[in-house]
């Protein structure tokens, strides 16, 4: 789901910059290829790695509960689940209300979250959007492992693929989604060690009432 907040924050930095006047040039050069009627909108991708010192299941517990994003996501103003999977309760059609400046975007999301892929300790939250008018694609998957050589520590990987319907956004959205990514990646690990804080608290609260 970070691709949603990732691109409406990008595209919303990208519909600002196109509301400036633009100077007048007396030559005519194509921008990235834009000139060109033949320049296909080519799918973006996007990989971030990072390395959060926490064990896997609290990270997957940050990322797979779309419903909280609200309280923790840079410019989320509401985030919301619409179905559950009847079996984990983990998200199965969700979405978020982001907001930039005079912006307001929504959408919705199919999530599929998964536990113990392979056999092991590691997780992956898929989400891929329903419809939007804004994209052709908007895809991310979350991979949750345990780190190799540092045990209670988790390695993440996310993987962003996306597509604006808008050739211009589309050429220079990556200025924007590598900044705005790694802020949301932050978000994330703030609210791991967050979740962490909260469980040693309410352990501590029930060893003094018993």
């Amino acid at each position: 789901m970070v691709s949603i907040t990732t691109c409406l924050q990008t595209s919303a930095l990208l519909r600002r910059a196109a509301l400036k006047p633009v100077p007048r040039c007396p030559f005519k050069r194509h921008f990235f290829g834009l000139g060109t009627s033949n320049h296909a909108i080519r799918e973006q991708r996007y990989v971030l790695r990072k390395t959060i010192n926490t064990h896997p299941s609290t990270v997957y517990a940050a990322v797979s509960e779309v419903s909280e994003y609200k309280e923790f996501i840079p410019y989320c103003i509401d985030s919301f689940v619409d179905k559950r999977n009847p079996v984990d309760n983990k998200p199965l059609i969700a979405g978020l209300r982001v907001g930039f400046k005079q912006y307001d975007e929504k959408f919705s999301c199919n999530v599929s979250c998964k536990e113990k892929v392979n056999g092991d300790n590691t997780y992956t939250v898929v989400a891929e959007t329903i419809s939007h008018n804004l994209y052709d694609l908007l895809y991310s998957k979350w991979t949750i492992m345990p780190h190799p050589t540092r045990p209670n520590a988790t390695m993440v990987e996310l993987l962003l693929r996306f597509k604006f319907k808008s050739r211009l956004y589309n050429s220079v959205s990556l200025i924007f989604a590598k900044t705005v990514t790694e802020l949301v990646m932050n978000a994330f690990a703030k609210r791991a060690y967050h979740l962490v804080r909260l469980t040693m608290l309410k352990s501590s609260s029930k060893e003094t009432h018993s």
